[in-house]
């Protein structure tokens, strides 16, 4: 390929590229179960437990993406009845997640300081809780196919392909370790400290309503 052919590409690869990227952080920047974990497990622990629950939610957004492209996504469209079960399930673990959230904060300052590692069951790294919280959500896989099919091209390559991985990986971990570096600042950890009865029940409450949306859609689903 001419240097000048060469040139004409890169454009082409580029725009979808950045829309996919801008698509992404827009999703990504909208308050949810990602978010709400990420900055729960850094103000109650640490900065450290913070970006580890960081890098979970990054590397089930990396399988999710990865799946997607190789078109799990649009299958589990297809397969109404196993997507709709799959979401129940991820409705469930928000639900659970909520639930422990909620008694920690009940417990009063005891059960919450008990209760830092309240969003997991016990002996679960902050990793883990992040990658489970993402791939629980099944949504990710169809949100990928939607937008893939809306902004690639008909044909791409495999370097387009790495390179979309990269630049989506790398912006999962960026955001996410800004919202735990943010939430573990000392002014945020001290208020939070304070408050963490509070806090932990509030944030158990939107874990709870958030998988209850969850069931509630897959209900009207079912019921249409």
């Amino acid at each position: 390929m001419s240097i000048a052919a060469s040139a004409s590409v890169l454009p082409s690869a580029l725009a979808p590229l950045a829309v996919i990227a801008a698509t992404y952080l827009a999703a990504a920047a909208t308050p949810g179960p990602n978010m709400m974990l990420v900055g729960h497990v850094a103000a109650g622990r640490s900065r450290g437990a913070g970006l580890a629950a960081a890098a979970g939610v990054a590397a089930g957004t990396l399988i999710w993406l990865v799946l997607s492209l190789a078109g799990i996504g649009l299958l589990m469209q297809q397969a109404g009845d196993v997507y709709r079960l799959l979401r129940l399930v991820g409705a469930a673990y928000l639900v659970f997640v909520g639930v422990r959230m909620l008694l920690a904060g009940w417990r009063g300052p005891a059960g919450a300081a008990q209760g830092r590692a309240a969003t997991a069951p016990r002996g679960r790294s902050p990793f883990v809780l992040g990658l489970l919280t993402n791939l629980t959500n099944p949504k990710s896989a169809v949100f990928w196919t939607s937008v893939f099919m809306v902004v690639l091209p008909a044909r791409i390559g495999l370097g387009f392909e790495v390179a979309l991985v990269a630049v989506i990986l790398s912006l999962a971990f960026l955001w996410y370790g800004f919202v735990a570096v943010a939430f573990s600042t000392a002014a945020v950890r001290r208020s939070y400290a304070a408050a963490a009865r509070w806090l932990d029940g509030a944030t158990g409450l939107i874990m709870i309503g958030l998988g209850l949306k969850l069931a509630d859609e897959v209900r009207r689903e079912i019921a249409a």
